[in-house]
């Protein structure tokens, strides 16, 4: 039994893993608490859970709003509501709109609640039974030209030369996810070098099991081509973040976060080596997390990916040493995590030209940039991540958050 249970009242949200666990004792719970978590995405049905359970109210919304939202989805999975009394408009609205089935949250009976689930389950089965033999179906699992089973595609995010990205929902995760696809190639030794940075994403990912490091879900091969299934992000990425503005403090916020991070990334034996707005997704406002791990070097890999000398990333982030194919180490990160404050604070990028080797240019020789007059208290923090030599940066992602969080209250005292 795998159940979505939407509800606040955490105490009533125990009650039901209580009831449910008496009679599956290996049931499986995802819990989504629509104050804090919000509205579910416009795109998701629910294919993975055997039932739904809805509250009936929380504070600033209702439930019968949610059911005939849910409800009006074409292949949602059965919406169990939860109803405050069974007798009242509320609950028979909730018929009307579409419930499976109503529960008196005041007096849960546990046979019809146990009964009604068991019926709810085999009534999903057969839905998705049904369902998998479609046409729709058989063309929903197509991912270009790609047929992943066990995901449903929603829509294209994005791509370029050497992946795309993909909406899509994931059965076994239960969730909205992103799928990246790429082809399968094979080098001259017959090593597929593709896969092997999936692989690599994917392993950093599952081992950190940070907050501030997007969740990988699964790595698979389809038709030849490698894919890896990774955290959904509807609020994107800091690029739109930064369209929206960020304050002195929110970015000091964020470029903690960042650092946290890479402190576990470091720790763990591994470079980010492209970290830039694209590669910081949004939890909220206020909340980030790192991804893309593809051009991550494990500092004591057993395979090689890359040629010694060869220029990976992204030369607007790119550190100087980084830039020119010189050893690099974890203070490369810490520079470009100095470019992106910058970035956040003023609003633009310190570097530019037209030119990608011009930029890479700038990095090593173009002075520091200088902050507006009214942040020149952040100029010290700007000048240390910045440093053209790597010994004249933070020694670590940790002495970089101790300086972040420092000058955060100290801005916060001033601005106070």
């Amino acid at each position: 039994m795998r159940l979505l249970l939407i509800e606040h009242d955490a105490r009533f949200r125990s009650l039901i893993r209580h009831h449910v666990s008496c009679r599956w004792a290996d049931a499986r719970f995802v819990s989504h608490d629509p104050v804090s978590n919000g509205l579910l995405p416009p795109e998701f049905l629910a294919q993975g859970f055997d039932a739904v359970l809805l509250g009936a109210s929380w504070p600033g919304g209702e439930g019968l709003a949610w059911l005939q939202d849910l409800a009006a989805r074409p292949g949602f999975a059965p919406v169990v509501y939860l109803a405050d009394r069974t007798d009242d408009d509320d609950a028979r609205r909730a018929r009307v709109f579409g419930a499976f089935g109503v529960v008196n949250r005041q007096r849960v009976d546990h046979g019809e609640f146990m009964e009604l689930l068991d019926e709810a389950a085999r009534t999903q089965q057969r839905q998705l039974a049904d369902w998998r033999v479609s046409p729709a179906a058989v063309e929903s699992r197509r991912f270009g030209t790609v047929r992943i089973p066990d995901f449903r595609c929603v829509r294209r995010l994005a791509g370029g030369s050497l992946s795309q990205l993909y909406l899509a929902e994931s059965e076994k995760a239960g969730s909205l996810v992103v799928i990246k696809i790429t082809p399968s190639m094979r080098d001259e030794t017959g090593v597929d070098q593709t896969f092997e940075r999936f692989l690599q994403e994917y392993e950093i990912a599952k081992q950190l099991h940070h907050a501030n490091i997007v969740r990988c879900h699964e790595l698979g091969i389809a038709d030849d081509h490698a894919y890896l299934s990774m955290e959904y992000f509807p609020d994107g990425d800091l690029r739109r973040r930064l369209r929206l503005g960020v304050t002195a403090e929110e970015a000091l916020a964020l470029s903690i976060q960042i650092t946290r991070a890479l402190r576990a990334l470091h720790q763990a034996g591994a470079l980010h080596r492209d970290l830039k707005p694209g590669n910081v997704l949004m939890r909220g406002a206020d909340k980030i997390a790192l991804t893309d791990f593809g051009l991550a070097k494990q500092l004591a890999m057993d395979l090689e990916m890359t040629d010694p000398g060869l220029i990976f990333g992204t030369p607007h982030y790119m550190s100087p040493e980084q830039g020119h194919g010189q050893e690099i180490d974890a203070r490369t990160d810490l520079y470009s995590l100095g470019i992106l404050l910058y970035e956040m604070l003023v609003g633009e990028k310190p570097y530019t030209d037209s030119n990608p080797m011009a930029i890479i240019y700038k990095h090593r020789h173009s002075p520091i940039p200088r902050l507006p007059e009214e942040l020149g208290l952040l100029q010290p923090l700007i000048d240390r991540l910045l440093a053209k030599l790597p010994a004249g940066r933070y020694d670590s992602a940790s002495d970089a958050e101790q300086a972040l969080y420092a000058a955060l209250l100290q801005l916060k005292g001033i601005a106070a």
